[in-house]
């Protein structure tokens, strides 16, 4: 357990920030808008990633980034819809 708390407590802020608003979106999203708010809420952190990040240079271009922005959407679709 220990080892798995000291895992946890080095993720980087930046990625832990990008799971506080990928939680946001897919709420948001998800529950007014069920399975096509679930596909808008994977397809616009795509679109940041690439667009805003890759081709204005105004970020770091990672998949890290957009798995832990996806992250709580694919929680949340488990619980939803399982």
């Amino acid at each position: 357990m220990d080892y798995f708390l000291k895992k946890l407590g080095n993720i980087q802020k930046d990625k832990l920030l990008h799971f506080f608003w990928g939680a946001i979106l897919s709420f948001t999203l998800m529950l007014p808008f069920g399975i096509v708010g679930l596909f808008i809420a994977l397809i616009i952190p795509a679109i940041k990633e690439l667009y805003y990040d890759k081709y204005l240079g105004k970020g770091c271009c990672e998949w890290a980034d957009y798995f832990y922005t996806i992250a709580p959407t694919i929680m949340l679709a488990i619980m939803r819809y399982y």
